[in-house]
């Protein structure tokens, strides 16, 4: 055989993917299209609520746990803010903040205290921090 019917007999030859693989990989794209198109249509993603997201420092001192508001992050108003001591802390739940570097103490701290810092976005409320005392 020559080079000639060679390359004759390589180029006639007619390879390709299986018919059943191509159908499998024609409906398997025509799905995650559709899935892709149905979302961005109904706008699922819009349905998402959002997370609250602002700074919140704790330092204690002996018994007394000073909560200092760091940042707004994005809550907008600061009396969104809550604030609630469990255990022997002093009731913080009437208090406060002002603005961005205010600081609320509480008194009267045990070990194992929790000090929660909550904030509302969109009518949720959610957990910013909390803190256990030493």
């Amino acid at each position: 055989m020559t080079l000639k019917e060679t390359v004759s007999a390589k180029l006639s030859e007619t390879r390709a993917v299986s018919p059943v693989i191509g159908v499998i990989l024609m409906v398997a794209i025509t799905v995650i299209l559709a899935a892709v198109i149905g979302t961005f249509v109904m706008g699922l993603g819009n349905n998402v609520s959002k997370n609250a997201q602002a700074g919140v420092s704790f330092d204690q001192n002996a018994t007394a746990v000073d909560i200092q508001l760091t940042s707004m992050g994005n809550v907008n108003d600061v009396a969104s803010f809550s604030l609630n001591a469990t255990g022997s802390c002093s009731d913080i739940s009437s208090a406060s903040f002002n603005d961005v570097g205010d600081i609320v103490t509480t008194t009267d701290c045990s070990a194992g205290d929790k000090i929660t810092v909550t904030a509302s976005i969109d009518g949720e409320k959610n957990v910013i921090a909390t803190y256990t005392s030493n």
